[in-house]
């Protein structure tokens, strides 16, 4: 008789610690997912702001004379050339080329 008390207090020992394994495992497994959809949500936000700006791109390349009828509605108009002056043209030390340096 004691030999099978102590067998089924073996076996229900077992089956308690099979059950803490079996939850540790379960909760890393959701925290782990729970981490990956986080970095998923992030990454997709991410996306929709880079598509908001092709599609502006893409309609300032589509019709850029809506955009720039829209701009001077709003006030914003490009810089004339008559704004920009030359000052000194400098060497590019690494390659011998040269820039300009311009004041607005």
């Amino acid at each position: 008789m004691k030999i099978r008390v102590r067998r089924i207090l073996q076996l229900i020992a077992a089956a308690v610690l099979l059950l803490l394994v079996l939850e540790a495992g379960v909760y890393n497994w959701r925290l782990v997912l729970s981490m990956r959809y986080r970095n998923l949500t992030e990454l997709n936000r991410q996306l929709i702001w880079k598509r908001d700006e092709l599609q502006v791109e893409r309609a300032a390349l589509l019709n850029p004379e809506r955009l720039q009828r829209i701009g001077s509605e709003l006030g914003l108009a490009p810089v004339s050339l008559e704004r920009f002056t030359v000052l000194r043209l400098y060497p590019v030390v690494s390659g011998g080329e040269q820039y300009v340096c311009m004041e607005q």
